[in-house]
């Protein structure tokens, strides 16, 4: 096949299912290691990169490797997912939980359609293997990518890389558990700070909600069907935006007005890095204030939401104050090298790749 360099064709490590049995049993403990692991399968299976994504909404909850970063970006911002060539092959991922391009393409079709020749082309990429499982009846797929040089995923290869299927469910099952635990807890956390509390999923149902946020029901505001709704049909209008299924919240701040009280505001929050539950579908976070009450500091909020540090968020806060880096180590009498560590560390957990993203983050809690 032209451009297929066979001497140079990685193949699938020996160890690929007891290393990532060993690693699926550490990501369960922290969800956060997903990507890693989709990173450390990508090199076991002789690919350029991967993706995890669950195939009837995909790019949602889309995770991908660095390597994969350019192509992602177009796969999604062009539209590209609205009609994927190669969801074709679902019923082949969940019939035997794998499915690969030579199942449901002609080389004719490769040589032709835009989705080969414009999408992967531009990025070096052909081919792929996808490795399905299910995670509380919703299809999963670890997608696998390779070059054209790197070659096709070959029938053994296919053979092997199945076996991953039932070793992924289980780990997604776990993980939503451990996911779940957590959302319930993160609500219950706002408690200790007195601030009222509530998390939607995906399609923009309450999933958990503390209860300070509980005592805010009533007339004025109300869950209808798992889903925040107001007496004013303003406020209405703007919650029925944020709860639509499939999409990012229009709005960062809903003010519901009441008849005999002082109006209840709601500051929308997309969750993002570990606070985001890939399989629990945690995905906007709701918090409620009344005017008149002392705001909680961002650097607070920041330690409940992102799980960050006391250090952590006192740099997170500094630095949306507008310091520099190098300011922020002088002023908390701590090195450079350990400002980096902690700005490293924030970036991680909170899910930004810059400090402009953190700071937007942080506008959004400091309200």
């Amino acid at each position: 096949m032209a451009g297929l360099i066979r001497n140079h064709v990685p193949r699938l490590r020996e160890d690929l299912v007891d290393g990532f049995r060993q690693d699926l049993e550490e990501t369960v403990i922290d969800a956060a290691r997903w990507p890693d692991l989709i990173e450390r399968a990508s090199r076991a299976a002789g690919s350029e990169g991967a993706l995890l994504l669950r195939s009837e909404r995909i790019g949602l909850d889309a995770l991908y490797t660095p390597s994969l970063a350019g192509a992602a970006r177009r796969y999604f911002d062009e539209g590209w997912y609205r009609d994927d060539y190669r969801l074709r092959g679902m019923p082949m991922l969940r019939a035997r939980g794998i499915a690969v391009d030579q199942d449901f393409t002609s080389p004719e079709e490769i040589a032709r359609l835009p989705y080969y020749q414009d999408l992967l082309a531009s990025h070096g990429l052909r081919w792929f293997a996808g490795i399905g499982f299910e995670v509380e009846g919703r299809l999963w797929c670890l997608s696998l990518q390779r070059t054209v040089a790197q070659g096709p995923f070959e029938p053994h290869e296919q053979t092997r890389l199945a076996m991953l299927s039932p070793l992924l469910r289980r780990a997604g099952l776990l993980t939503a558990i451990v996911e779940k635990s957590r959302l319930a807890g993160l609500t219950q956390a706002f408690d200790v700070i007195e601030r009222a509390a509530l998390v939607l999923d995906h399609a923009g149902r309450a999933l958990s909600w503390n209860e300070a946020f509980g005592a805010l029901f009533g007339r004025a505001l109300k869950l209808v069907g798992g889903r925040l709704t107001a007496e004013d049909p303003e406020a209405a209008r703007h919650l029925e935006a944020v709860a639509r299924p499939f999409g990012r919240p229009p709005v960062s701040v809903v003010v519901v007005a009441r008849r005999d009280a002082q109006p209840i505001v709601l500051h929308v929050v997309p969750l993002v890095g570990p606070s985001r539950g890939l399989f629990a579908g945690g995905c906007t976070l709701i918090l409620a204030s009344v005017p008149g009450i002392a705001p909680v500091p961002a650097a607070s909020l920041l330690q409940v939401v992102y799980r960050l540090t006391p250090a952590e968020a006192r740099l997170a806060q500094a630095l949306f104050g507008g310091i520099s880096l190098a300011e922020a180590a002088s002023r908390f009498a701590v090195t450079a090298a350990t400002a980096r560590s902690q700005l490293k560390a924030i970036f991680a957990k909170t899910g930004a790749t810059r400090q402009s993203d953190l700071v937007r983050l942080v506008t959004g809690l400091a309200r």
